[in-house]
């Protein structure tokens, strides 16, 4: 997959909430955790979680939870700039956009 698929994947420069949204459901799902799981290891409340992801707007301690456990740039997740990714977690990710 080139450089423009996966930043069609990614939505690329969509700062919406729906975009947001959609690229933190494909993290979430990459890692292998439930929504509770992972809110319980970033020691985010599950309700609030929740209400974060569908809103798409992340809390900085969900963000930076995603930056030290899975090396998922703050760029990707707000902006869905795929080019900070390593690339086992892109092609992880990806695969869960496609």
């Amino acid at each position: 997959m080139d450089y423009i698929e996966q930043e069609k994947l990614t939505r690329a420069g969509d700062t919406s909430p729906e975009a947001i949204h959609h690229r933190l459901v494909a993290t979430r799902k990459m890692t292998g955790m439930t929504s509770k799981q992972l809110a319980a290891s970033a020691g985010i409340k599950y309700t609030t979680f929740i209400s974060q992801e569908k809103a798409g707007s992340p809390s900085v301690k969900l963000m930076t939870f995603y930056l030290k456990a899975f090396m998922v740039d703050y760029n990707f997740i707000l902006g869905g700039d795929p080019a900070r990714l390593p690339a086992d977690v892109r092609e992880a990710i990806l695969a869960e956009l496609d």
